[in-house]
């Protein structure tokens, strides 16, 4: 069975046109590691593994030109290994990797067909298909939501078309080159502690904002004296839409890539009025929709961490997560947010230096940093 690309999965082959191997390649990938508190049955695990593939359609799928390769039977098996790690390659034609070792368990999946939601409802439904067979069929396919997904886009795309033009008719998306070439950079900072998040979210709440919100505003004021003249501030992000009941425990990537419009001179509630608005007329092929070019990416990811899975009586607590790793194919600049597991607001900086350079993003930093704790 064959299906068109999702909005996410034809972004994705954008992308690694641009940078060849980038989302194609092994290391496109979205992985987390578990600490067993007891053994598992190496034959339980792996019965339990392969009905979890055949239950799920888009642990199956291969990514092949511009289309979606349904394969009939499960493309992967439990690996016994003497030791696993945060990463691993994890090829198209089989986008799913489990590996066991001793008291720590991992999984593997190509970010082509999974997101966040995709790793930890993953990794849930194994542990119950471990310790029971009566487990309810899944209530719809990635193969049901990349169809509606894609009535969708066809539904709305005038209106959306007109808003997005519309909304980035006079945008800016960076400051001039520097004089002198720059290097590559790819870091992470601590930019709250846990106390100065504790105060910004209160801060937060009493402005009936959401955490996004706050930190795209405090960014906006920090790159507005950096660029042309503009009404507008544009960065790509990443919209999550499982915005229906049988969504919620899809395996695959509900996930928009889109753009965020947001006003030069930002405040909280002409910024909030932004935010819904890009997500409102996110189902649009964010290609067409004329985002400037080099425009950052943008993302703030809530702290997911779940407190652990039951394989029976055995326990499996999260120990490491992480995504894509880097293979030094730096991009544009890209800022991603996220608390910690002890709740300080931790960034992920990267760029290929050319106009967002290392010092300029530290500097943005410091900006954004005063203006949360103003």
């Amino acid at each position: 069975m064959t299906l068109p690309t999702s909005l996410w999965q034809t972004f994705a082959l954008h992308l690694d046109s641009q940078r060849p191997g980038f989302a194609r390649g092994p290391w496109f990938t979205m992985n987390a590691v578990l600490k067993l508190d007891g053994p598992l049955d190496h034959s339980r695990l792996a019965r339990a593994f392969d009905e979890l593939q055949r239950r799920h359609s888009g642990l199956r799928t291969e990514i092949v030109d511009q289309s979606q390769l349904i394969h009939p039977n499960p493309t992967a098996e439990l690996e016994l290994v003497d030791a696993v790690e945060t990463h691993a390659e994890v090829p198209l034609a089989a986008p799913v990797r489990l590996r066991l070792a001793g008291n720590r368990l991992s999984l593997h999946l190509h970010h082509m067909i999974a997101d966040p939601v995709t790793l930890w409802t993953t990794l849930d439904e194994l542990s119950t298909l471990y310790t029971t067979t009566d487990v309810p069929a899944p209530q719809a396919q990635y193969s049901d939501y990349t169809l509606n997904e894609a009535a969708l886009v066809a539904r709305q795309r005038g209106p959306a078309g007109d808003w997005w033009q519309a909304r980035i008719i006079d945008a800016k998306p960076c400051p001039q080159p520097p004089d002198q070439p720059a290097k590559q950079f790819a870091y992470r900072q601590q930019l709250l502690s846990p106390s100065e998040l504790k105060a910004v979210d209160q801060s937060t709440k009493k402005q009936r904002s959401t955490p996004l919100v706050t930190l795209l505003t405090a960014l906006a004021t920090g790159m507005a004296p950096h660029v042309g003249a503009g009404d507008t501030l544009t960065f790509n992000t990443l919209f999550s839409k499982r915005d229906r009941p049988q969504w919620q425990r899809v395996l695959g990537p509900c996930i928009v890539p889109s753009a965020l419009a947001i006003p030069r001179d930002a405040d909280i509630p002409s910024v909030r009025d932004a935010v819904v608005g890009c997500s409102r007329y996110a189902r649009f092929p964010v290609l067409e929709a004329q985002v400037p070019a080099r425009s950052p990416f943008f993302e703030y990811v809530p702290q997911q961490w779940p407190a652990g899975y039951q394989f029976g009586p055995v326990h499996g607590a999260v120990t490491a997560v992480a995504g894509p790793k880097d293979t030094g194919l730096a991009d544009i600049l890209g800022i991603r947010l996220r608390p910690t597991t002890d709740n300080a607001l931790t960034g992920h900086f990267s760029g290929d230096g050319i106009d967002w350079t290392e010092p300029l993003v530290a500097q943005l930093c410091a900006v954004m940093r005063n203006h949360l704790l103003a």
